[in-house]
């Protein structure tokens, strides 16, 4: 590395590191990189800042630090890998995330942050994987008025998206507009079919 390895992990029978470095055996791989047995090989684009730590959670490698993207995806200090991309872990954090592991099936996170997603959080939080529901806009766990209202805001009055996006295309036309708040106003008012694809 040509620079600061921070953290180890064993991910996809790899061996990952993470840190400051920006090439791993002379090939380039900004802050994270895993180790075959023979050679060094980038993970996607890696993030833009330091990585501090790592760990699996999920079957995904999670790696956390100070950088706002991963593989060119906006990612707030933290974010997985799922062994061919990256993805967010929601609104991820405030500040940078120093340390992880997973305890009593949730990945824990600590760090010099103080908000993580829309909570509240002294320096530590943890993550719980939630199963996603099409039509549950707002992330409450069903599927109600309060969804209607979520995707209005979302469309009309530049509201938060919903997370992840695609459970706000109820009507499965690949793109959330106006027609699914009627969908969902037709399925929950009017015995419409119930948001499937």
């Amino acid at each position: 590395m040509n620079s600061y390895v921070q953290a180890l992990a064993i991910y996809d029978s790899k061996l990952i590191a993470g840190g400051w470095f920006t090439t791993a055996g002379g090939v380039t791989a900004n802050k994270i990189a895993s180790w075959d047995g023979s050679s060094w090989s980038p993970l996607g684009s890696g993030t833009n800042s330091f990585v501090h730590a790592l760990a699996i959670y999920d079957s995904k490698l999670i790696a956390g630090g100070r950088f706002t993207a991963a593989g060119g995806v906006e990612a707030n200090d933290i974010a997985s890998w799922d062994g061919s991309s990256w993805s967010a872990l929601g609104s991820g954090t405030n500040f940078w995330v120093d340390a992880l592991t997973v305890y009593d099936a949730k990945l824990i996170a600590g760090g010099q942050f103080s908000i993580a997603g829309d909570k509240v959080a002294g320096y530590a939080a943890q993550w719980t994987k939630r199963d996603f529901i099409l039509g549950d806009a707002n992330g409450d766990g069903v599927i109600n008025s309060a969804d209607v209202v979520y995707l209005i805001n979302y469309l009309f009055k530049g509201g938060p998206a919903p997370d992840p996006l695609w459970v706000g295309d109820v009507n499965c036309d690949e793109i959330i507009n106006s027609a699914d708040v009627v969908y969902l106003i037709n399925y929950l008012f009017k015995g419409g079919p119930p948001p499937e694809c």
